[in-house]
């Protein structure tokens, strides 16, 4: 019995995979935005409850009261700039992604020098692979952040469509050796 609850939760993964690549594939760009207003909702569900509970405060600790009204204040402000501005907020953070990679490919052909330097055995070409990729996608992201992110949106999509193709057909063979061994 075990073995078919967990066939049937098997499909409701695949069904909500297949809900959400159909989502993020059917319209990328509000995509994007849909999932940065939802977080900023989260951000300001905790941002009120952090204020509800600065107000009740019953245990009379200041420290912890100011704590949570700061915090409170923090979680609103961000939660409202991020429901306002959604676009923006996500072009910043593919943009500071794209820093970060282009970083990371520069400190990984210092490495490599560094290496090349230090030691007289000769690197294969594809050691320098990785780098010039990652300094490429970095390019890439700074030169256009938001249509980066809808195009990661877009592969997130196909990604879980393929996550509930092959979660539909891991089912179908757990539930065939279920049947076959009874």
């Amino acid at each position: 019995m075990k073995g078919i609850t967990n066939i049937r939760y098997g499909i409701l993964r695949s069904l909500l995979g297949v809900i959400l690549g159909l989502f993020l594939l059917i319209n990328p760009e509000g995509s994007v935005v849909t999932l940065v207003r939802i977080m900023a909702a989260i951000m300001l569900t905790g941002g009120l409850f952090s204020l509800y509970f600065a107000w009740k405060n019953e245990a009379g600790d200041k420290g912890l009261q100011r704590m949570l009204f700061l915090s409170s204040v923090v979680f609103l402000i961000f939660g409202l700039l991020l429901l306002i501005f959604p676009r923006f907020f996500t072009g910043l953070t593919m943009f500071i992604a794209g820093l970060i990679l282009l970083l990371s490919g520069i400190v990984q052909f210092t490495h490599i020098f560094h290496f090349r330097k230090s030691n007289e055995a000769g690197l294969p070409w594809y050691i320098y692979l990785n780098p010039v990729l990652v300094i490429i996608l970095a390019v890439v992201i700074l030169l256009n952040p938001f249509n980066t992110a809808v195009t990661l949106t877009i592969f997130a999509g196909i990604f879980f469509l393929i996550y509930a193709l092959t979660e539909v057909i891991q089912c179908i063979v757990e539930y065939r050796l279920i049947r076959k061994n009874k």
